[in-house]
Order: structure tokens, then sequence, then C-alpha cells
């Protein structure tokens, strides 16, 4: 009977079953602080792209290929294979409820497929951008 009351009382092990307790939860966190900070820059890195697209799309330095713009932008931003799709529209007239009167904008929307090896809740399916320019008529 003594030898079932010292092993109940018995507290050398205590601060072991505390860590691995805390440290569980604790690895949860900074992964998901992790990736959470990755897919900000990486959100942040892609409005950059679409911003500088949609200007070059309107002073016409793209040339026909805007969709290359794009992705050697993102490139340049570490971010090779970041843009899944491009949608361009230049026959926009108002910009966030703004308009240039006689003028048109061009509204760049870009779709990255986010990527993370981590399982749900820690993933993105997908990121989505969009900017606009007025137009040089």
């Amino acid at each position: 009977m003594s030898r079932r009351y010292d092993l109940a009382h018995d507290t050398r092990a205590a601060a072991a079953v505390e860590f691995a307790i805390v440290a569980g939860l604790l690895l949860v966190m900074l992964v998901g602080a992790i990736e959470l900070g990755l897919q900000w820059w990486t959100r942040d890195c892609l409005q950059m792209t679409a911003d500088l697209t949609a200007r070059c799309i309107a002073l016409g330095a793209c040339g026909d290929d805007p969709l290359g713009f794009a992705k050697g932008q993102a490139a340049d931003w570490a971010l090779p294979g970041a843009v899944a799709s491009l949608s361009v529209d230049d026959s926009a007239t108002s910009c966030y409820g703004m308009g240039v009167h006689g003028g048109r904008f061009v509204i760049v929307q870009i779709r990255s497929d986010f990527w993370s090896g981590l399982p749900f809740p820690f993933f993105a399916p997908s990121l989505s951008v969009s900017a606009c320019y007025p137009q040089v008529l």
C-alpha cells in the first residue's frame, strides 16, 4: 500500500510532463505564426506585382505579354511560379469608386495558388490581389 502512495506523490518527472504539454502548444503556435507571416509576405509581393503590371500595361511598356511581365516581377520577389492566373480589364471607367472624366483604367487581377506543406488550418487555398492604374490615351 505504501508503494502506491509513493508512486502517486512522486514529483520527479513533473517538469518533463509539463514541458511536453506546453512544448506541443508552443510548437503549433510557432509554426502557425511562421506560416501566417509567409502568407502575408506573399500577398504583399503579389500586390506589388499587380501594381507594377497595371502600370506597365497602362503605359504600354509590357508589349504583348503582360502575363510574362507579371511572372518575371513575381520571380524577382523570389516567388517563381506564384502567378497562377492574370486577368486584365483595360476598359474600366472607374477604379475603387473613383473615376477620371473621359478616362479609363487598367485593372489587373492576379490569383496565386499559395503553397504550403502544412495541413488545415495552416494553409490558404489561394491568394487574390488586384490593382488599377489610369490609362494613357
